[in-house]
């Protein structure tokens, strides 16, 4: 799970099928909800989970940082917290081991899959 400008936040390996002389391969894309098979709810609040950080980051231009509205600290914490939670929500709904990879550089420090982090 990462938010990415604009697109669903969940991301996984999908195997493309072979096609003429190249062979089948996996690769790593955004998945959409309804491939997902989750609730409805479920999805809104994921899109609207990294909607807020693309208006606090980026501002409504989603170029221009400095027209972003001000955030504290506690409000980037509880959005962190809510990415969590969302996270959870989505590996009950799915039955499949989620990754939340925000904010520490793409890794998870509580995720067992992860590896170490690089010093």
């Amino acid at each position: 799970m990462f938010p990415d400008y604009g697109a669903f936040p969940v991301w996984g390996w999908i195997t493309l099928p072979a096609r003429g002389e190249r062979p089948a391969r996996t690769v790593h894309g955004g998945v959409s909800p309804r491939s997902l098979g989750i609730t409805e709810e479920l999805a809104a609040a994921l899109q609207e989970w990294s909607l807020w950080q693309e208006r606090h980051q980026a501002g409504p231009d989603l170029w221009s940082i400095e027209n972003a509205p001000p955030t504290t600290p506690e409000e980037w914490a509880a959005w962190n917290t809510r990415g969590r939670r969302l996270s959870e929500r989505l590996a009950e709904e799915t039955g499949d081991l989620v990754v939340y990879l925000w904010p520490r550089d793409g890794r998870d420090p509580d995720c067992p899959h992860c590896g170490e982090r690089a010093r």
